[in-house]
């Protein structure tokens, strides 16, 4: 792939302003090594965050036992492929293995959708973790670039 420049981080960035679209970028710095300085060099912040693919067979651990409103998240599904996103637990109701039960669940309806890859971004290492006792590996880094709040 060739490089990027801060130009055309530039260019993408008002292009997303005339759209009225959030000024963000995500990418697989392995794949793209050269926009995170072009990112960085156009003003932007960047952020990384490990990105993971459940083992092939694997279905994610079932979880018993939990209920109620205080955990949510989704899946996006297209042609054999989904992407977990936004696994969330109010935090008074953390550390109950909640999200470990609503991952588990989109990961079983994914597969029942005929997703053979499931794939997500976490947060941080400590997350990261979480999702490995799930069947997830690391697979690389996905840098998130978006201005400075």
């Amino acid at each position: 792939m060739p490089d990027v420049h801060p130009a055309d981080v530039q260019k993408v960035r008002a292009r997303q302003r005339e759209l009225g679209i959030p000024e963000s970028f995500e990418w697989v710095a392995e794949t793209t090594p050269s926009l995170r300085a072009a990112a960085e060099e156009s003003g932007l912040v960047v952020q990384e965050h490990p990105l993971m693919v459940l083992d092939p067979g694997a279905s994610a651990a079932h979880v018993d036992g939990v209920s109620g409103n205080t955990s949510a998240g989704q899946h996006q599904p297209l042609a054999g492929v989904s992407e977990i996103v936004g696994v969330g637990t109010l935090p008074a109701a953390r550390r109950r293995g909640l999200a470990r039960a609503v991952t588990a669940a989109l990961v079983a309806d994914a597969r029942s959708r005929g997703a053979a890859t499931v794939f997500l971004s976490a947060g941080d290492d400590d997350v990261a973790r979480v999702y490995a006792r799930l069947g997830f590996r690391r697979v690389g880094t996905a840098p998130i670039a978006e201005p400075a709040e």
